[in-house]
């Protein structure tokens, strides 16, 4: 099946039409040359035509006889092929040896001075040229016809062996000219293979805009690229400008209502400092989706893992430096996200945050890549979930154990910000005993 591509149409395009054209060809110049040799053979015959006029002469008796035999050999072999007859007032009165003893069936002229060309049956029924002509020769007042016929086999066998090379050039000229076209056709669309490589480093991080080198023909479309990145680009910004807004305009009255809710010390201040919180928790999350979905299809996101773990870790040592725990960080150089930094901090940070809170001693954090999706797995030595409950705990606010701090949200806002990003977050028993997240983002090439 042919591909759809601007090649393969060019292409076939291009083998149609010189094909087509060199065909036309071929049959042009066969019928030139044909009527050419026709040409020729028709001067060689009016030679030999001229010859046998000059060599008749007339006697006293008034009888033709010629002078001299004309010289070609073929005239003289039996059945060559070529023959020559006299007539005398439509009777025939000399012929060539070449004839024996048969004869031509010319259709003789019936005016003085009169040229036709003709086509004959000669001996053993062989196709023949011939010439005829009338004349008056000196010394008579008789019509005498000359005729001279060859056979059309050497007009033949010169077109056929015209026509063999002509085919084996025009196949080689074919073929240099089916080379050339691709090499044109190559060099003609390499400004969109490098369009193509351009768009790869915008996707990948490595170029903000397309360059504005481009041919006059394709320039209007990379300019026109080059505004909607720098409008999306735009937009982007201020969306992240009025999430900030969003975050700084309701954390601060909630920070204060907590804050008053704390001089409340009956049970009406406690229940205004769990809604103060779960509000805080909810506005986080949401705050966190609409950030996530105007940066999940960034154009050239590209994101270290290692040394946003590292300080993620570094952030757990101190919250967690009363239970000492030991955080390990497996295969994380050269993994790269594709996405926003801040997204993959918060859930990253969230599922540390998660690990640390429950584990007993050691979290171990590893990654990799697996068809171009990024894999951070993160695994503690706590006492894990039980299998029936792995369902339940991803739920949004809902907790296994209520005595301990946290609003239950985290691990809903770590699948939501993967969701948007076309990934996802799966709980596993984990090899050092205790519960196993595993992460599965985009994977993004590394930013030159």
């Amino acid at each position: 099946m042919i591909r759809n591509t601007l090649t393969s149409r060019l292409v076939i395009t291009s083998v149609a039409w010189v094909t087509l054209t060199l065909a036309i060809v071929a049959v042009l110049l066969t019928i030139l040359f044909q009527r050419h040799i026709e040409e020729y053979f028709d001067a060689f015959m009016f030679d030999h035509m001229e010859e046998s006029i000059a060599a008749a002469r007339i006697n006293e008796q008034g009888q033709l006889y010629l002078t001299w035999i004309p010289a070609d050999p073929r005239f003289m072999n039996p059945h060559s092929g070529w023959y020559w007859q006299i007539y005398e007032e439509d009777e025939l009165v000399a012929g060539s040896e070449s004839l024996l003893n048969d004869t031509v069936d010319f259709v003789l002229p019936e005016s003085e001075n009169f040229t036709q060309i003709q086509k004959v049956t000669g001996p053993g029924n062989e196709k023949l040229r011939a010439l005829v002509l009338d004349v008056k020769l000196k010394g008579s007042t008789k019509l005498y016809t000359f005729a001279i016929a060859g056979s059309v086999n050497s007009i033949r066998r010169d077109v056929e062996g015209f026509t063999s090379k002509l085919g084996v050039t025009l196949i080689i000229l074919g073929g240099g000219l089916l080379v050339v076209v691709l090499l044109q056709i190559r060099f003609g669309l390499k400004p969109l293979r490098f369009l193509k490589d351009s768009l790869t480093n915008i996707c990948t991080g490595r170029e903000n805009r397309l360059p504005e080198n481009f041919p006059t023909e394709i320039q209007p479309i990379v300019h026109e690229l080059n505004i909607m990145l720098d409008h999306s680009e735009g937009l982007l910004e201020r969306a992240r400008t009025q999430v900030g807004d969003l975050a700084h305009a309701l954390k601060n009255p909630l920070t204060v209502i907590r804050n008053e809710a704390g001089e409340i010390k009956d049970h009406r201040g406690q229940l205004i400092r769990e809604k103060t919180d779960a509000m805080s928790a909810y506005v986080e999350r949401y705050l966190s989706r609409a950030r996530a979905a105007g940066s999940a299809n960034i154009i050239g996101a590209s994101v270290s893992v290692q040394p946003v773990m590292k300080d993620i870790c570094y952030l757990m040592a101190r919250m967690y430096q009363d239970k000492n725990i030991d955080i390990i960080l497996k295969d994380l150089n050269g993994l790269f996200f594709k996405g926003d930094a801040q997204d993959l901090e918060e859930m990253l940070g969230n599922l540390m945050d998660n690990a640390c809170k429950w584990a007993n001693n050691k979290v171990i954090v590893s990654g990799g890549q697996k068809d171009a999706r990024l894999i951070i797995n993160i695994d503690d030595d706590g006492p894990g979930i039980p299998e029936d409950q792995k369902d339940a705990v991803l739920q949004r606010g809902r907790r296994l154990d209520e005595t301990v701090p946290g609003s239950g949200l985290g691990l809903a806002i770590v699948i939501d910000l993967a969701h948007l990003y076309h990934g996802s977050l799966t709980l596993h028993k984990s090899d050092a005993g205790g519960l196993g997240a595993r992460l599965e983002l985009p994977f993004a090439e590394e930013v030159g």
